[in-house]
């Protein structure tokens, strides 16, 4: 059966050109909004794992990370030297947040920025982060004009341990490259001195939020609640609360996302379907001389199925490599094999709707008519 359904497909080979062109678009359509989908939910879940069990405290009203807030450092160190708040001092500390450049996903508002922590406190925003050159991190009290950078960073910088690269207009000596990380806030930063970072960008006296780690990790809501009756003008921020806004700002997009994959269903079905339609019309006195000769109704309906798979597999397989291929150009996780198998499952899918009627249609054609069909 299968040498007939070739036959078939390179006797039409401008209409089966045509088909297999757009289910290429199709099938590249629904795997790159899939690999999108997962790689901005993927991102916003590893950037928020970090903060089990830590508050931010920040300025009303501001986004995740909070560049667009400022709190007074003084604020920051009353905060901080709490003692009926049962911190961890040693894993809380004011940060300050400086975008550089604008990044291209709502939930990422830059692409590039600077970040400065007090030396000694790296941990606190770094986590297990570790250095693939150099170190990752500061020397005791350093306050001078030195940075490590993300991964990203660095390949943005051209930049590796030893060299000088420019910030704000100043001069800066590189001292660690990090490997890249699951957070992606680390990968795309220059992490400085807070000290360093305040007076390059004129900050003096103000950072963008207090990073704080209770010694009880069940106890933070009820510090959370205790900040937020001191300190009303304030935004107190759990990790449940940053994963709600930031579910909340994907929601959108992610719509978006997931329509596009739509369409992109619809389109492959129509393609094939009229195809398949067509070639259904054209057959009819093949197909009434098959079951004139003893062709059962199943052996056609398999023939138009497979038709039809094969138009749609040699269309959406090369897609999955020109998915892999966007991946890699947008700098975005590669499809996982999960994802790969959706994407064939989308193609044969889209192949069995498609060929649910031309197969009904051929399955219903009588011999005697089909052989005076002309």
């Amino acid at each position: 059966m299968l040498d007939i359904v070739v036959k078939n497909l390179g006797e039409r080979k401008m209409r089966s050109l045509l088909c297999i062109l757009a289910v290429m678009v199709s099938v590249f359509l629904n795997g790159t909004t899939l690999t999108m989908n997962n790689w901005m939910y993927g991102t916003m879940t590893s950037e928020l794992a970090k903060y089990m069990g830590k508050i931010y405290i920040q300025q009303g009203g501001s986004s995740y990370p909070p560049i667009d807030s400022s709190i007074s450092q003084e604020t920051a160190q009353v905060i901080l030297s709490r003692g009926d708040l049962e911190l961890n001092t040693t894993e809380s500390a004011p940060l300050i947040f400086i975008r550089t450049e604008r990044g291209m996903m709502p939930f990422l508002p830059a692409k590039e920025m600077v970040i400065g922590v007090s030396a000694g406190r790296e941990g606190v925003l770094l986590g297990n982060a570790q250095a693939s050159e150099g170190t990752n991190r500061f020397d005791a009290g350093e306050q001078g004009d030195v940075t490590i950078l993300g991964e990203k960073m660095a390949e943005s910088y051209e930049a590796s341990v030893g060299q000088d690269v420019t910030i704000n207009g100043q001069t800066v000596r590189v001292i660690g490259v990090l490997q890249r990380s699951s957070m992606d806030s680390a990968n795309i930063a220059a992490i400085m001195p807070l000290e360093a970072v305040q007076r390059i960008f004129a900050k003096e006296g103000t950072v963008s939020a207090v990073l704080l780690t209770s010694n009880d990790v069940n106890q933070t809501t009820e510090i959370a609640a205790a900040l937020r009756r001191d300190y009303p003008a304030l935004e107190v921020v759990t990790q449940d609360d940053m994963l709600t806004e930031a579910e909340s700002v994907m929601r959108m997009p992610m719509r978006y996302m997931s329509t596009m994959s739509v369409t992109g269903l619809v389109v492959a079905v129509a393609v094939i379907m009229s195809t398949m339609v067509m070639a259904v019309m054209e057959r009819t006195r093949e197909f009434g001389t098959l079951r004139a000769i003893g062709g059962r109704r199943r052996l056609i309906v398999g023939m138009v199925f497979a038709e039809a798979l094969l138009l749609a597999l040699i269309g959406g397989l090369p897609s999955i490599g020109l998915v892999l291929l966007m991946s890699r150009w947008m700098n975005t996780s590669l499809p996982s094999a999960t994802q790969l198998l959706q994407i064939v499952g989308f193609t044969a899918g889209a192949a069995v709707l498609a060929a649910s009627y031309p197969a009904w249609r051929a399955a219903r054609v009588e011999p005697m008519e089909a052989l005076r069909y002309e």
